[in-house]
């Protein structure tokens, strides 16, 4: 069986907790709810996009949801217990899925009566997550936040990358050429310069790989809207390469090649000659990583809990 989304998660740790009146520990939990839901030992390695084990995650974000709605507290560092209120709420709701909306819901009615709980801080029980209406709720998308941060910011890239690769294909070709070589001048290929109209044989810009100019890349840039670079533009820029005695050259173009124009690439560097190329969604991919035609609007910096910063409770 897959893993379970995080909405599946809440009713099975809050029933385990009432099971087990000492509390539960992470490792214990996560063991249950293994058990509980099938899930084999290769799903259990199943991660997340920022690296975490999933069950892990999603177990993290089910457990903190369930203490935001004051179900559960912890009263020892590692282990939680199930709080009168969360007895309650098993009573009241035998049947009923536990969705954040629930817990919210819940959270908010009991907020006054739970803030004169002693055992249970009152800034814990008011605290609530309010979905809106512009916002698709959480238990709708298999994800936990942490990949939903991360679709957003992988959204946002490509929407920039779409930006930027159509600015580019309105820009003067001589200015493409010149944004081209830059691109490779901050990839740190090496010192370069655009040569446009004034280059030899369809070269656009030569990159210096090292200070004497004894080892060059040459470039060749097209701007083109939605011509598709052919075999033959390939073959004149292999000639071209070979007039100037060089074997290394990247083509670039915001449109993209045909099957043929790379078979044509493969074969130049089976021969010896590397011509790499880049086509339109390569390079506005490559802009971005390397900050050029970009800037930095926001910067979000995601913190988590220095485990270290407190200490071990057997240890005091």
């Amino acid at each position: 069986m897959a893993i379970p989304t995080q909405t599946n998660m809440h009713r099975p740790i809050l029933e385990f907790a009432a099971s087990k009146g000492e509390g539960i520990s992470t490792a214990e939990t996560i063991a249950h709810l293994q058990k509980r839901f099938s899930i084999s030992d290769s799903e259990l390695q199943e991660r997340t996009a920022g690296g975490r084990k999933r069950l892990d995650a999603l177990f993290n974000w089910a457990r903190y949801s369930l203490m935001k709605a004051g179900l559960i507290e912890s009263t020892v560092r590692g282990r939680v217990n199930i709080t009168p209120q969360g007895i309650k709420f098993l009573e009241e709701n035998s049947e009923q899925e536990v969705t954040l909306t629930t817990l919210n819901r819940w959270g908010q009615e009991h907020a006054q009566q739970d803030s004169s709980d002693e055992n249970l801080p009152t800034e814990l029980a008011a605290a609530t997550i309010h979905p809106s209406a512009d916002t698709p709720d959480i238990d709708e998308v298999d994800a936990t936040p942490d990949e939903l941060i991360e679709a957003a910011y992988n959204k946002l890239q490509e929407k920039l990358e779409d930006d930027l690769l159509r600015n580019l294909k309105s820009v003067e070709p001589d200015t493409f050429e010149e944004i081209a070589v830059r691109l490779l001048v901050k990839m740190e290929y090496g010192e370069g310069e655009a040569v446009g109209r004034s280059g030899d044989g369809g070269i656009d810009g030569i990159i210096n790989q090292d200070p004497l100019g004894l080892e060059k890349v040459y470039v060749q840039a097209k701007r083109w809207k939605d011509q598709v670079v052919g075999e033959q533009e390939i073959r004149n820029f292999s000639g071209s390469l070979t007039l100037q005695g060089a074997s290394k050259g990247v083509f670039i173009t915001t449109s993209d090649f045909s099957s043929a124009a790379i078979k044509a690439a493969e074969e130049f560097a089976r021969r010896g000659q590397l011509i790499h190329l880049i086509n339109g969604q390569e390079l506005a991919r490559l802009m971005v990583e390397h900050g050029v035609g970009v800037v930095t609007e926001t910067t979000y910096a995601i913190k988590k809990l220095d485990e270290n910063f407190f200490p071990d409770p057997d240890e005091i």
